[in-house]
């Protein structure tokens, strides 16, 4: 009996830790790496913990304010129930393009839906600002759009570089 309880124990840990881990990359067949270290990575990514650290160790033009669920599918189109975590920020003002948006999605396949509704937006802001504040035009070229496993993480700034350092 204490085996069959020790033996169940273990399988619904392994299974926890499992969900626990859909955000990282998959390492790649030829990246040599330990396989057990990148599993690791991916189940402590937290992409609200990102995008706060973006919003905080990037400096901004303008201020940014937090979306809700309701103006996250009216802005980006995509619905609270396509991801278990998100955080997205914003120009306050709509004088920049200046924004944060980080996803954890339900799955991959929806991982690819958000960054299509993510494309989508900087197209439009591209074309918005192109004409509206021409002199905004660098962040959008040089914006942030990083994919690791059911991942989605967006970042339009003046320090793209600070931004890909932080995403990871």
């Amino acid at each position: 009996m204490n085996f069959k309880k020790t033996l169940c124990i273990v399988l619904a840990a392994a299974a926890v830790a499992c969900s626990f881990a859909s955000c990282g990359d998959k390492p790649a067949a030829d990246n040599g790496g330990d396989t057990a270290q990148a599993q690791a990575q991916a189940a402590n990514v937290d992409v609200t913990a990102v995008a706060d650290q973006l919003k905080n160790d990037i400096s901004y033009e303008d201020s940014l304010v937090e979306f809700d669920a309701g103006k996250i599918e009216k802005i980006l189109g995509v619905p609270a129930a396509g991801y278990t975590k998100a955080k997205v920020y914003a120009s306050s003002t709509g004088a920049t393009p200046e924004e944060i948006a980080c996803f954890e999605a339900t799955s991959e396949d929806m991982a690819a839906t958000i960054k299509t509704a993510i494309d989508a937006r900087l197209k439009a802001q591209k074309s918005t600002f192109s004409d509206y504040k021409p002199e905004q035009a660098p962040k959008l070229d040089s914006a942030v759009i990083v994919v690791k496993g059911n991942c989605v993480f967006f970042s339009v700034s003046g320090d793209s570089a600070k931004a890909k350092e932080i995403i990871g």
